[in-house]
């Protein structure tokens, strides 16, 4: 199969924006790394993403975001080709998750639009083929990062921790195992911006000058979510009820008991693995905290831990590279999820392909 350029993007649970990354590649190596970018969301666009939330059918407001949305998508992607001098083959667009609730699953984002806008065959809708043959439709990004760790010492795993924590675990003989630890970042970033007027605690800076209730953390771990065998996805929504609890903490600490609590469902997913990693390479948005780091060496003190960054990864964008690698698969009609990664029986493709009129 013949390498070829794609444009991924990826708009997480954090709701920040959009990350956009080019990659070279024939869906099985990777060939070459493009130009990235990021397009935070106005305040406006973000609070309309958050109303959508929790919707599993479209309704008139959720058919004019997604207009939006992909309109977005569109114009960062005609800047891009146009400063990087690269015309993709395709764009992999993951859109926005507004419902995720397995077998049922939404993301919005009109594919043919944005084929029509850039002029460029789009592949989109990831998810919906894996839940219809049985699949959680998440994490589907682990095949990527089993691509980026090819050279790497085994047992390893991969934690991303976006709006929703995930975990990749890579074993000896391409062993692919990966499923959502639990909450990411997206209780913490609700909560600071509610109480502080800020998007996410910078650096963890905030939950650094409190003291975490840890009573209240073993009480949220009692959710069966934690104990629950993998393959398992969650939605963003899934642990709202949390903030309720949070009314009788001063903000600090409530803030510092948001951080555990991230840092401790990871370390949880870590005994439900067939081995410890030797090392975690972390990536998103929490990476950069650093009192969540702080708090996950402690948990998981004889494990390995870095940033993806010194790796020589682009921690912020692999996602969205992520998306455009599964874009090529898909074009290539090579399989996007596993029965480790998803619950699908048998390794499956997926992704609708759209061109432009």
């Amino acid at each position: 199969m013949e390498p070829i350029w794609a444009l991924g993007f990826m708009s997480g649970t954090s709701l920040d924006g959009i990350d956009a990354a080019f990659l070279r590649s024939d869906g099985q190596r990777i060939f070459e790394k493009g130009p990235t970018c990021f397009l935070s969301y106005s305040a406006d666009f973000r609070g309309q993403l958050k109303q959508c939330l929790g919707h599993a059918t479209r309704t008139p407001f959720i058919y004019e975001i997604e207009s939006q949305l992909t309109d977005l998508h569109g114009e960062m992607a005609l800047k891009m080709m146009a400063s990087a001098s690269i015309t993709p083959q395709l764009i992999g667009f993951h859109g926005q998750t507004i419902f995720h609730a397995p077998p049922q699953t939404l993301q919005i984002g009109d594919g043919k639009r944005l084929a029509n806008l850039t002029g460029v065959k789009v592949v989109s809708d990831f998810r919906t083929h894996d839940c219809a043959n049985g699949g959680q439709g998440a994490p589907l990004v682990p095949i990527y990062h089993q691509a980026l760790s090819r050279d790497l010492s085994k047992p390893m795993a991969i934690v991303n921790i976006g709006g929703i924590g995930n975990i990749t675990f890579l074993g000896n003989d391409d062993q692919l195992i990966a499923f959502d630890t639990g909450p990411g970042n997206a209780l913490i970033d609700d909560y600071v911006l509610k109480v502080y007027g800020v998007r996410f605690d910078e650096g963890g800076k905030i939950a650094a000058s409190g003291q975490a209730n840890t009573t209240l953390i073993e009480a949220w771990l009692t959710d069966e979510y934690f104990t629950k065998i993998y393959p398992k996805s969650l939605d963003r929504d899934h642990f709202t009820s949390i903030a309720t609890a949070l009314t009788s903490l001063n903000p600090a600490d409530a803030v510092a008991t948001l951080t555990l609590l991230t840092a401790k469902t990871i370390a949880r997913a870590c005994i439900l693995l067939p081995q410890q990693p030797r090392q975690i390479v972390l990536c998103g948005g929490g990476s950069k905290n650093h009192t969540l780091i702080q708090f996950l060496r402690q948990e998981l003190p004889k494990i390995e831990m870095m940033c993806a960054q010194n790796k020589g990864w682009q921690g912020d964008f692999i996602e969205a590279e992520a998306f455009a690698f599964l874009a090529i698969r898909s074009f290539y009609d090579l399989p996007l999820s596993f029965p480790l990664t998803t619950g699908v029986k048998i390794p499956l493709t997926g992704g609708r392909v759209f061109d432009c009129d």
